[in-house]
């Protein structure tokens, strides 16, 4: 029997580096992006949405998977991970005071 790999994991994995690409540029570019906050949100919306896709992929065709490809799928999660404590630093919450 031969590994099983299919496009859809595939899929799934372009789409997490796609949302790395996004999150590295507004990394780099926070400072000079009309409205990072708003751009973040957006993006963490969009990861929000992924993982449960993968979530939702692993359920349903996780015992077919190759072990490559699971670890394909687990590395680029893992790589996405790494980005947001960049993005987090940029983040200054503003502090209310109440007299």
């Amino acid at each position: 029997m031969s590994e099983y790999f299919d496009e859809e994991g595939l899929l799934k994995v372009i789409k997490i580096f796609e949302l790395s690409e996004e999150i590295t540029k507004l990394n780099w570019g926070w400072y000079t992006k009309p409205d990072p906050i708003k751009t973040a949100h957006e993006l963490m919306d969009k990861g929000q949405k992924l993982f449960l896709e993968v979530s939702e992929y692993e359920q349903r065709v996780g015992s077919k998977l190759s072990a490559q490809q699971r670890k394909n799928i687990e590395d680029a999660i893992e790589d996405l991970g790494k980005l947001i404590p960049y993005m987090k630093s940029k983040i200054k919450p503003y502090e209310i005071t109440t007299h």
